[in-house]
């Protein structure tokens, strides 16, 4: 299995241009300056790349969260 957090903490990293050391996983996306559109492109990579289908909702707003929401399909 993919290092899913790892993957989610890379793709953001690249999209905002910083080091992946910057990131953290418990940090909110609006904290790392990512509104709901950045989010949605976002998540359509990381579909692509973990090969998954991510339904977001408001209960999801940290790396943390999503990376468990990707490991429990």
């Amino acid at each position: 299995m993919k290092d899913v957090k790892g993957t989610i903490i890379r793709i953001i990293a690249e999209y905002l241009d910083k080091e992946e050391s910057e990131i953290s996983a418990e940090s909110t996306f609006q904290e790392i300056g990512l509104d709901s559109l950045d989010i949605m492109e976002l998540v359509m990579q990381m579909e692509e790349e973990l090969d998954c289908k991510v339904e977001l909702s408001q209960e999801i707003t940290t790396i943390d969260k999503l990376a468990e929401l990707i490991e429990e399909q």
